[in-house]
């Protein structure tokens, strides 16, 4: 009930806890311990294809230098990608000033062949769902951490894929989500 976006930050660091716990279980994988042990993942995905890939651009982050990282599923890891200075043009992907002040923008591609391969076209509309589910996955555990959490569709396509290194064919953006503290209400 109290999932909502929320674009008011304070300019202050999430804990890498809470960032340890939204990568956990918003894109995660989970060892299942029944008849044998499985991995999978927190989320749904069509055909188990998983087309998604997470980059955490850190802002603020309490114990984790400033960067583009990328989230390596299986040890449950950041890889660096890019160091600062990165923050001047990836405010030139966004139309929206409010992100200055997160403390993380997860930006979420998808490797588009995965899921295409196996049901053609309509892979595409399978790889939206998905972010969907992710993206709430994402609303949901910022919420139970007391952080604000918001989704957007306004940022520029090339300029992202140019920062992450990669082409919008193969591998393209998806979805973009901002996290951070809450300001403090005034009492």
């Amino acid at each position: 009930l109290s999932r909502e976006s929320y674009r008011k930050f304070a300019a202050k660091p999430i804990m890498l806890s809470e960032l340890s716990d939204l990568l956990y279980y918003s894109a995660g994988l989970k060892i299942w311990e029944d008849k044998e042990k499985q991995a999978k993942r927190v989320y749904p995905s069509a055909g188990g294809r998983y087309p998604l890939e997470v980059y955490p651009f850190i802002f603020k982050v309490r114990g984790i230098p400033p960067g583009i990282y990328h989230h390596h599923l299986k040890t449950h890891s950041l890889e660096l990608i890019l160091e600062p200075p990165f923050f001047k043009t990836t405010m030139k992907q966004f139309n929206q000033s409010w992100i200055k002040k997160a403390g993380v923008v997860f930006v979420i591609t998808a490797i588009f062949d995965r899921t295409t391969a196996k049901y053609g076209d309509r892979g595409y509309r399978h790889i939206l769902t998905e972010y969907g589910h992710i993206a709430q996955n994402f609303y949901l555990i910022a919420s139970a951490l007391g952080l604000g959490c918001c989704s957007m569709g306004g940022f520029i396509d090339n300029g992202l894929n140019e920062m992450l290194d990669i082409d919008g064919i193969d591998e393209g953006v998806v979805g973009v989500i901002a996290i951070g503290s809450k300001k403090e209400k005034p009492q």
